[in-house]
């Protein structure tokens, strides 16, 4: 994908080209400037052979390899530069590299070095933030089944949208066309493959001479209803470039374009008024509802080499303003390959938000008109090479993500995917913690109930009082905490979009609930007419055993009361059957019945007076239990 990622002016010509070039380095320069990264590696190879390298080479050289992902060799030249040099990007990428090689730890103290270099960049901010996050990602389990697809070739290949039964894809896999000098392959065109009933593909077609060009083309994205296209392609077409005064090498851009369907096949290219010769506009992908183009720019006024955009698509068929998604989504490094789902989830690569090495997919979605923060896909759609290109259909969760990771039929491969679990998670870390001296509770049983008050699952909490969960984002959940000794709680815990929502949860010690004369429990509600326990009388009634089975000699009263709705005799009745449930659920956990008696006061003693009128809630407190201690209350200390 190094091929086509960085066809951009600023980004090659860095700071290793413009120092220390010299006579020897002319003819190795000149390949690195015009973009020739295999035969300019040939060329540096050539002056540390003839003992004629210098840091300057080494750097160079590591840059060469760099851009073709030769990640074995840059991560070995960038070593040998940074012995007499200490260039922070460089630094950077060496992390890269060691982490693309698996060598995490030593990424880590590169990351380390560079962030105390740059401490304001966004890239150290993050990493000085979570100094853990590999294993966070690795661990967080594998959410999709990826394959490589059968339609690959041993040149690049990229991308992948279905479009009207159709697979559009970019690939180098023309052997007609001349080769590019970055990695010696030939230049990329968009291709279609037939997608069949049996999900099978058909052979690769290249698309029309309207769309392909003797110049490189890229994704493609279309609009909701079909009629157009949009493409990315180098502004050599458009005879758009500018050229070095002393090389007399040629730099492009890339730009956009529409295609329109005119019958069974696309025509009328128009070049999008957003393009420039002064930098590039690539990777489009249009929103679901057609009114929003999403795309990546190196356009000044960003914050890094690329960064993702996006602009109104008017009625009219024009491109409003690019608007920057800020520093949420972009970073100091290259954010690419956009993709806005159907529900809206934007999708984009990144080497400058934390990952697992070279460009990884991450997400974000727009709440309450603001973006979530961007968050790793994780493994197996993201590896140590780079992953990029990311597409999904939502509603059945096959896909396809492109990547150059080893095992691939060549330098980039296609892969499909299929979604297993939902990709969005919440850690909820829940602590547990004793009221009264602040310690952590050790042991407590604490359920993680849903939105719909059904138990999930339970979990102890281990010697730091934590207990963690995992829930999707924005799904609203409820935690139940019982410890014997202490007053359980429920804690309602609001759905979010956060990577970890932390919990901390104070437990009283049980005695807070016993007065000189009752039980102070919370009301033990029933539902009108009705005399069973419920969920919510069964939390509550527990503590009461609880109580009762901590002093063995406390005899406890049950008083059953209802609202003055229905006859008195009926209700008086109503009250008895609550009593006696109340008692039977009490005995149920092991108290002996010489303990609990109950008594069904109906509606005699009302909490509140509703002879004006009562509210339906006023009315739900009027039906309640209370406990009274007969004898055996514990002695106040």
């Amino acid at each position: 994908m190094k091929n086509f990622k960085t066809l951009l002016f600023i980004t090659l010509m860095s700071s290793f080209c413009l120092t220390a070039q010299n006579k020897d380095t002319k003819k190795a320069d000149k390949h690195f400037a015009r973009f020739e990264f295999v035969k300019a590696a040939e060329s540096y190879n050539k002056l540390v052979e003839n003992g004629k390298a210098d840091d300057y080479v080494y750097g160079q050289l590591a840059e060469s390899y760099y851009n073709i992902f030769n990640t074995e060799a840059a991560e070995r030249w960038y070593a040998k530069a940074l012995e007499t040099s200490e260039k922070p990007e460089m630094v950077y990428k060496y992390s890269q590299m060691l982490k693309a090689n698996g060598k995490y730890e030593a990424s880590n103290q590169q990351m380390d070095k560079f962030a105390t270099m740059r401490p304001a960049d966004n890239r150290a901010i993050a990493f000085r933030k979570n100094p853990d996050y590999l294993p966070k990602i690795l661990e967080q389990g594998k959410k999709f089944n990826v394959q490589n697809a059968d339609f690959n070739s041993t040149q690049s290949d990229f991308g992948g949208i279905l479009h009207d039964g159709k697979l559009y894809i970019t690939s180098g896999r023309n052997d007609n066309r001349k080769t590019y000098g970055w990695n010696d392959q030939p230049y990329l065109d968009i291709y279609t493959i037939v997608k069949n009933a049996d999900s099978t593909y058909q052979e690769a077609t290249l698309a029309n001479k309207k769309i392909n060009t003797k110049f490189h083309e890229g994704l493609v994205s279309f609009t909701p209803d079909g009629k157009t296209m949009y493409f990315s392609r180098e502004s050599y077409f458009e005879k758009d470039f500018q050229k070095d005064s002393l090389s007399s090498t040629r730099f492009s851009q890339l730009y956009l374009f529409k295609a329109t369907k005119l019958g069974d096949d696309w025509d009328m290219v128009e070049n999008l008024a957003i393009n420039s010769e002064n930098y590039s506009v690539k990777n489009p992908s249009v929103s679901a509802d057609g009114k929003t183009l999403y795309f990546s720019s190196n356009m000044p006024g960003g914050f890094g080499d690329f960064d993702i955009y996006k602009a109104a698509i008017n009625a009219d068929g024009t491109i409003g303003e690019p608007e920057n998604l800020g520093q949420k989504i972009n970073t100091e490094g290259q954010e690419m390959f956009p993709y806005i789902s159907s529900n809206n989830t934007l999708y984009f690569s990144s080497n400058g938000h934390l990952g697992l090495g070279g460009l990884d997919v991450f997400y974000t979605k727009e709440i309450d008109g603001k973006l979530a923060p961007a968050r790793n896909v994780g493994i197996p759609i993201n590896s140590n090479a780079d992953d990029f290109a990311f597409i999904i259909d939502e509603e059945n969760g096959d896909g396809f993500v492109s990547s150059n990771r080893e095992g691939g039929k060549g330098s980039d491969d296609i892969y499909e995917f299929k979604k297993l679990q939902p990709l969005c998670d919440v850690l909820i870390s829940a602590t547990v913690l004793d009221d009264k001296t602040r310690e952590p509770i050790s042991g407590a049983a604490v359920t993680l109930y849903d939105s719909e008050g059904n138990k999930v699952v339970s979990k102890m909490t281990n010697t730091q009082g934590i207990a963690e969960f995992i829930v999707e984002c924005d799904e609203d959940s409820e935690l139940e905490v019982v410890m014997d000794g202490f007053d359980s709680k429920k804690v309602p815990v609001k759905g979010t979009n956060e990577e970890e929502n932390n919990i901390q949860i104070s437990l009283d010690p049980i005695e807070k609930l016993i007065t000189p004369v009752k039980i102070d429990l919370a009301p033990i509600f029933f539902e009108f007419d009705k005399s069973n326990i419920t969920a919510q009388a069964a939390f509550e009634l527990d503590k009461l055993v609880q109580i009762m089975k901590k002093y063995p000699e406390m005899v406890i009263s049950a008083t059953s009361h209802t609202d003055e709705r229905g006859p008195e005799a009926y209700n008086t009745g109503l009250s008895d059957r609550r009593a006696k449930t109340t008692v039977q659920y009490v005995i149920s956990k092991g108290i002996d019945a010489s303990r609990i008696s109950g008594v069904g006061k109906g509606e005699s003693e009302p909490k509140i007076d509703c002879s004006a009128g009562c509210t339906k809630e006023q009315h739900a407190e009027n039906r309640r239990s209370e406990f009274l201690i007969v004898s055996g209350a514990p002695v106040a200390e």
